[in-house]
């Protein structure tokens, strides 16, 4: 059912809707905004901005929020976290540990840049200073010839100017999100790979990979891509596409291991050590005006590194790692802009229509949405299955229509079989009980012969849907 929640939403999509899901779950009001909007002057970036831009409102108080960041965290700080070297700076400032490094720009001669690189020993990585979801990083540099190729490649590729380059730090590489003084959550990302079964090839282990990436909301549209890069980083290792590997063998695909180049994700938040979770906290005091962020780290046992600050960072690879836990970072957000919620008596099963607002949005016939406020209290469910005449006579149409009336939620369908099934929801049990009854009269073209009622424990979504299939 949670496939069915998320259904053509994709990608950073997914961390909006579920942090305002949450809030609407708790009774706050919920309102979505035109990216253009000027009802507030919270700091938008990246790409596509529709749907993303939303309020949650109490009777007292009221927050905007874009995508995972809320209006406590400042704009000055969205400006820090965006600039690498920058956010590097207030990280040193603060005693955080960060990698040794410079930064130097399209300008710069190439090789003189290298040449001072290399008076010390590698291997080392390189960045754009103003880049996101991995996009033109290198890793494992180790000669001043791989540095000048990776550069060229990235300069031609994605067409940045200004570049960071550090010392390669040797451990685990994990995202670590905290709120205020606590460590919600943390991911171990591993690069793209790949583990042999002895009988076959890597290109069909990868294929067999990404049918299992796009079951995940998280990976689906982050599936690992066959590419020269892939194809050189495999002949490094002395492999190809179609070389078969041991059983048990695991193989490399990609350096670098941000989920969107097809990496793992593995919860691993009970196993940090009090140290790493120290160092994630001051990494995100040390920025003014952040109070909630994702912090990128090397992990070495004890040891944490922090690589970059992320103000608007992604939460679903925690909300739906790989392997492990899964981790309710929105659950945590809400609790901290609306403490006074935390105790609020909630459905978790009821969810409403993101698909329908992000296309209401995209449409541009719309500069505000206000979502239906949740019902208050438990939803109690039935799912009927109905006999008889029941197609080709109007009978989903009425099942709508009757349900709006009665106050209830959920969907009416065709079955294959010439039956019809009713699904309804609501906080009063005696009215979904009754529904039966209202079932078998129908409309006025129907003949019902049976109804079979099950309990029904699945989500619904608000409203009432007539599906199609």
């Amino acid at each position: 059912m949670e496939k069915e929640m998320l259904t053509g939403i994709r990608r950073f999509n997914i961390d909006a809707y579920l942090l305002a899901l949450e809030g609407w779950r708790r009774g706050l009001t919920l309102s979505f905004y035109s990216h253009e909007t000027d009802r507030t002057d919270l700091e938008i970036i990246g790409f596509d901005p529709i749907g993303k831009l939303f309020s949650l409102a109490s009777e007292d108080k009221a927050h905007f929020f874009y995508r995972s960041r809320g209006d406590m965290v400042s704009n000055e700080a969205v400006d820090i976290g965006t600039d690498k070297e920058r956010t590097k700076q207030y990280l040193e400032q603060a005693g955080v540990p960060v990698p040794e490094g410079f930064g130097f720009t399209s300008d710069d001669d190439a090789e003189t840049v290298a040449e001072t690189l290399f008076k010390k020993p590698g291997p080392f990585v390189l960045k754009p200073r103003f880049g996101s979801l991995g996009k033109g990083v290198a890793t494992d540099i180790q000669s001043p010839e791989a540095f000048l190729d990776n550069l060229a490649y990235i300069k031609k590729t994605f067409d940045y100017t200004d570049f960071l380059v550090e010392q390669h730090i040797d451990g685990e590489e994990m995202r670590v999100y905290v709120v205020g003084d606590e460590v919600i959550a943390t991911t171990k990302r591993i690069p793209a790979n790949v583990t042999g079964d002895g009988r076959t090839s890597i290109e069909q282990l990868i294929h067999d990979k990404n049918e299992l990436r796009k079951e995940n909301p998280h990976t689906a549209t982050r599936l690992i891509t066959i590419d020269g890069r892939l194809k050189d980083y495999l002949s490094k290792q002395n492999f190809d596409l179609h070389d078969i590997i041991d059983a048990g063998q695991t193989v490399y695909l990609k350096g670098e291991s941000n989920m969107s180049s097809g990496g793992d994700s593995v919860d691993v938040t009970d196993d940090i050590s009090p140290e790493v979770q120290r160092v994630a906290v001051e990494a995100v005091k040390a920025i003014p005006g952040l109070l909630h962020a994702g912090v990128d780290m090397i992990v070495n046992k004890d040891q944490a590194v922090v690589i970059e600050v992320n103000s608007t960072a992604g939460t679903a690879l925690h909300t739906f790692p790989i392997h492990g836990t899964h981790r309710n970072i929105s659950e945590k957000i809400i609790d901290y802009y609306f403490p006074e919620t935390k105790d609020v008596e909630r459905s978790h099963r009821l969810y409403f229509d993101y698909k329908g607002i992000l296309d209401q949005l995209r449409s541009n016939s719309i500069q505000s949405l206000t979502v239906t406020d949740a019902p208050e209290g438990d939803i109690y469910a039935k799912r009927y299955v109905i006999s008889g005449k029941v197609q080709g006579v109007g009978y989903r149409v009425w099942a709508e229509r009757a349900a709006i009336r009665e106050g209830l939620h959920g969907y009416a369908r065709n079955l294959k079989n010439g039956d019809v099934v009713v699904v309804v929801g609501g906080i009063d049990k005696a009215r979904v009980e009754h529904f039966k009854n209202l079932c078998l009269q129908g409309p006025k073209r129907a003949r019902v012969t049976a109804i079979k009622d099950y309990v029904w424990e699945k989500r619904i979504r608000i409203g009432f849907e007539i599906k199609r299939r």
